[in-house]
């Protein structure tokens, strides 16, 4: 139990020092005493951790090396290089200092994800831990945010809030600009928020635990099934860890592939295009639309790079879609594939593909998805045609911009054109782009894509006077319907009570580009007319909650605060209420 205790403590020494180190500015002496804690430091822990794995007896396995392998090798190293170079151990630590700060993040993450673990255990409801997670990375993103190093010439406290939070709910409104008011450190922590965001820390907390403890316990199940929005217990805690490979693999793809498009002379060395890469592909994929370029995509020299335009509308679709849609649709690849293989290549006469392997959310999600992006491209180019996409001289450069004009609505916030010059139907067609936004257990935000074909069916059922809504063979319960008019009503509400308080305090602003920046506000899009840095404090809190509300939901929140009720064994007398 004590040992517990001591690397908690040395967690948080740990935490304190990276902090103190890349926060600060350091002179030469001060440099010396880091290296030398962070050298102590993972030499304590090692020893303590070893002693804790012995005197439990667990036996050795792949989680008991993870924990480890890495001190014990940033020992041999050193070890190695004294003997090697025959000079002071100082000095061969001091050469090495790159494997203790590897220690150091890798003791942070082991601690935090106990420190959740337990924390987790002392409540049993899985909406009021999903919205204190993020209220907790906002309020450290924030604290962050904040040092001296983070930003080039400091920042007010409304201002980190407001980044921070927009980061964290990947939304990608932002008061000042990234690229001028924020360093590399500084970069980085709204790069790790947006990683946080995307995933949901519920997730990456999850991942860890079962990374270093090799199990998770059935309450962090049960939270990880409310994040997925999940039927299914069994197999969660394996299934957050395919969440997280899945995003780190499609995000490095993305890099990979907006690096191999970027015009180098741009950049003053490897690791800026490098970081770029990154920043942006994990941006993408969260669909948060943050942005190291002062105007976005619509910089000079990237106004007219349509692969990079490519990369990063089909990242935003992919982390759109929901994870549960994309392993289903690896499920369904894979069946295809065996089937086309059977009669095709073996020619088994016999064979029978499984029946109905395409589940109905991933059959309403996708003909949503397909339909809304067709339509959005052809509304796009019909209202822009020669407006800003005139200097777009290609029939691919308009096809690449108008796709895009459709794909970045979505929540993601990226803009390829001058979003001030969009003529008023396009800003009408993105506003209810940005309100319909993803689809569930996604990056994304808005009422999802499921929500609206809901509402659409129950429109149709309704005029044909049919009692339940059906689709693909399958009935949808009256719960769904019902959950989905509470989102609806919902979102209004919020973002009518949002849009009032900012045109109160904003008198001089038209009223449609604060709607537009309310509902971008509550969808976690990050498209702006322009007017988010002219905001008053007042405008920026309103816009803060906004945010916060929209990513982890209204109802989330309402459950969380709510008691549920009892269900009794009796049922009221029926009695129709006129509706029209």
């Amino acid at each position: 139990m004590w040992t517990r205790r001591v690397i908690q403590l040395f967690t948080l020494s740990a935490l304190g020092l990276v902090i103190y180190d890349f926060g600060f500015t350091q002179d030469p002496i001060k440099e010396i005493f880091l290296l030398n804690a962070y050298f102590f430091l993972t030499l304590a822990f090692t020893v303590l951790e070893s002693y804790r794995l012995y005197k439990k007896q667990i036996p050795f396995t792949f989680f008991y090396f993870v924990r480890l392998i890495l001190p014990f090798t940033a020992f041999t190293v050193i070890a190695i290089d004294w003997i090697v170079q025959q000079e002071s151990f100082r000095a061969a630590v001091m050469r090495n200092e790159g494997w203790f700060f590897a220690n150091i993040l890798l003791l942070v993450l082991y601690g935090m994800s106990n420190i959740a673990s337990r924390l987790y255990r002392r409540s049993f409801s899985p909406a009021v831990i999903f919205v204190s997670s993020f209220m907790i990375v906002i309020f450290f993103g924030t604290l962050f945010l904040m040092l001296p190093n983070a930003t080039n010439n400091g920042i007010r406290f409304i201002d980190a809030i407001f980044t921070i939070t927009s980061a964290v709910s990947v939304t990608g409104l932002a008061v000042v600009d990234t690229r001028a008011a924020f360093t590399t450190m500084g970069q980085t922590i709204i790069l790790v928020c947006i990683q946080l965001g995307g995933l949901g820390m519920l997730t990456l907390t999850a991942f860890f635990a079962y990374f270093f403890k090799g199990k998770s316990s059935y309450v962090e199940g049960l939270f990880i099934r409310d994040f997925l929005s999940s039927d299914q217990f069994e197999g969660l805690l394996g299934l957050a860890m395919k969440i997280v490979f899945l995003t780190f693999g499609i995000e490095l793809t993305g890099a990979f592939l907006i690096y191999i498009n970027l015009p180098q002379q741009e950049f003053r060395s490897f690791f800026d295009m490098v970081f770029f890469c990154v920043f942006h592909s994990v941006s993408a994929f969260c669909n948060a639309g943050f942005s190291t370029l002062t105007n976005g995509l619509y910089e000079a020299p990237f106004r007219f790079n349509y692969n990079i335009h490519l990369t990063i509308a089909f990242l935003i679709i992919i982390g759109g879609l929901g994870f549960s849609i994309m392993f289903n649709l690896f499920i369904l690849m894979k069946h295809t594939l065996t089937s086309w293989y059977k009669h095709f290549i073996v020619h088994l006469v016999f064979y029978r593909q499984a029946v109905r392997v395409a589940t109905l959310n991933t059959r309403v999600v996708i003909f949503t998805t397909v339909v809304l992006l067709i339509v959005g491209t052809i509304a796009f180019a019909f209202f822009e045609w020669n407006g800003v996409m005139q200097e777009h001289k290609t029939l691919w450069g308009k096809f690449v911009t108008a796709f895009f004009g459709s794909v970045t609505p979505r929540t993601a916030g990226f803009n390829t054109v001058n979003m001030t010059e969009l003529s008023r139907p396009t800003i009408l067609v993105t506003i209810l782009f940005m309100w319909i936004g993803a689809s569930p257990a996604s990056t994304g935000g808005g009422i999802k894509t499921s929500t609206f074909a809901i509402a659409i069916m129950n429109i149709f059922a309704v005029v044909r006077s049919k009692p339940r809504i059906e689709y693909a063979g399958r009935e949808i319960p009256q719960d769904s319907v019902n959950r989905a008019f509470a989102i609806i009503v919902l979102s209004w509400f919020v973002i009518g009570i949002g849009f009032t308080v900012i045109a109160q305090f904003e008198r001089n602003i038209p009223f449609l580009s604060i709607l537009f920046e309310c509902v971008s506000a509550y969808a976690t899009v990050g498209l702006s007319l322009g007017i988010t840095p002219q905001l008053s404090d007042i405008s920026k809190i309103t816009l803060i909650v906004v945010m916060f509300v929209g990513r982890v939901g209204a109802i989330t929140i309402l459950i969380g605060l709510i008691k549920d009720v009892d269900c009794k064994n009796y049922r009221y007398p029926r009695e129709s209420v006129l509706i029209n």
